[in-house]
């Protein structure tokens, strides 16, 4: 009996090694798409890219700081640092991961035998035995299954699970830059909100003067009612917006406190302090298009997703083929009548799909399909990339000659207020010269305000374009 066994054994492990020897891995190989990319960045031609944009050919040193800190600005790093924390879509994309790394474990186990424990025990006349009386039948052993991947179908499918564990990897870095940046943003057009109010005050404030000068002419009859009337509806004009500014200012914390992870209202009262736009100062080392491809981890989790449907194709094809399971039992048995003793058995058993009208084939043409998606998916996600830098230099560039431009209009309708308003007073002119005035200054300061924060704004999504990296790892608990 032992001999047989061990010489059972000895045949079947032999027939494994040699299939798995023997055996193929069916579909392709993946290799990463090479893509035609071009050397340089089109809108890096200009000569009028602002001193914050620096083109390199080298690889910049490793930063210690995240690309946030070079706006010098304490509440935006702390609000950023909270947000990482808090934030609920992260937390989900970090759910995500766990899941994937489960799903991997889970498809990997296909890989090995599976081994069990059983055991049964009845009472009865019915047990195929010569005898009327009741027989006691115990019986307990342990039982393992083992599909020899023949073709490669299972390791295929544990290739994609990796591959999927990488792309949600590449999905929480991308998750983590998108809140970045969206926290950036929010947070300098919420300063650029607050200057706004209190620019719109102080006109106001200005305004109001205006109207009083009005008045006591009027009183002394030195101008008529309609200046009056002039002043006091540019007056309620400039109030009429103060309302307005507030609601967003509001609505723009809610957004910021939302992305925190806290209660609507949370970072407005924690912002209540003036402070100036926030405005980066140290050099963005803008590389090569490739460099900046390999970095992006939305390009990076298409990349995952093309690898993951290549090798489901190749799982989908080894269908097709011949499957072959290996199985053992080995236990003890005992009956009222004969005693007890060892059982064992070994065998193996052969499956080979013959008629399935076109269900395999289907399937199979079903993973190509979802692997030509998948490639131009990455396709598609690498334009769009480049498309985000060359976007953001253009909008930095031309905001910044923008901003300069209005500042020194700023400057000139500063004067032109202040000589309008001494000729009013003096009497050489009337009050419709001191009113066009008064609203091109407010214009053009709102203006200026909103283009300095505009400023910071494109520079933020050009860090996020150029896949700035943030240090995140997600533990397995």
């Amino acid at each position: 009996m032992k001999h047989d066994t061990h010489t059972s054994l000895t045949t079947l492990t032999a027939l494994a090694v040699s299939l798995l020897v023997t055996g193929c891995v069916s579909g392709e190989n993946y290799s990463m798409p090479v893509l035609d990319l071009p050397g340089l960045w089109h809108a890096s031609e200009t000569k009028a890219l602002p001193a914050q944009v620096a083109e390199t050919s080298e690889k910049p040193a490793e930063k210690s700081q995240p690309w946030w800190s070079s706006f010098h600005d304490d509440d935006l790093s702390a609000l950023v640092e909270k947000a990482l924390a808090n934030n609920q879509n992260r937390k989900i994309a970090e759910a995500r991961i766990l899941e994937a790394r489960a799903s991997r474990q889970s498809t990997a186990s296909a890989l090995y035998p599976q081994v069990g424990i059983s055991g049964t025990a009845n009472r009865g006349n019915n047990l195929g035995l010569p005898t009327e009386k009741p027989v006691s039948l115990y019986q307990a052993g342990f039982d393992a299954s083992y599909e020899v991947d023949l073709f490669g179908g299972n390791q295929r499918r544990v290739e994609a699970a990796e591959a999927s564990i990488q792309a949600t990897e590449a999905a929480y870095q991308e998750v983590s830059l998108a809140l970045t940046a969206e926290v950036a943003r929010e947070y300098t057009g919420y300063r650029q909100l607050q200057h706004l109010l209190d620019l719109t005050r102080k006109t106001a404030e200005s305004q109001q003067k205006l109207y009083d000068i009005a008045r006591t002419k009027k009183a002394g009859g030195i101008v008529s009612g309609f200046d009056v009337t002039q002043s006091e509806t540019l007056l309620k004009t400039t109030n009429a917006r103060i309302p307005e500014i507030e609601r967003q200012l509001a609505a723009s914390g809610n957004r910021l406190s939302i992305l925190l992870g806290e209660a609507p209202g949370a970072a407005g009262d924690s912002l209540k302090e003036m402070k100036p736009v926030p405005v980066a100062e140290s050099v963005i080392a803008l590389d090569a298009p490739a460099e900046i491809i390999a970095r992006r981890p939305d390009i990076r989790n298409a990349e995952r997703n093309l690898a993951a449907a290549t090798a489901l194709t190749g799982s989908a094809i080894s269908e097709m083929y011949p499957k072959i399971t290996l199985s053992a039992l080995f236990g003890i048995q005992n009956t009222s009548l004969s005693g007890g003793g060892g059982i064992w058995s070994l065998g193996s058993s052969l499956f080979a799909p013959l008629l399935n009208f076109g269900r395999i084939e289907g399937q199979i043409k079903a993973s190509e399909a979802r692997q030509t998606q998948a490639f131009h998916a990455y396709k598609q996600t690498v334009l769009e990339a480049l498309g985000e830098v060359e976007t953001a230099l253009s909008n930095i560039n031309k905001e910044n000659q923008t901003r300069l431009a209005l500042q020194e209009a700023a400057d000139s309708a500063a004067k032109t207020v202040s000589a309008s308003r001494t000729r009013y007073q003096s009497g050489i002119s009337d009050f419709t010269e001191v009113l066009q005035s008064e609203q091109q200054l407010y214009e053009i300061n709102s203006n200026l305000v909103a283009s300095e924060a505009k400023v910071s704004q494109y520079i933020i999504a050009l860090y996020k374009a150029l896949g700035s990296e943030i240090n995140t790892t997600v533990k397995t608990e």
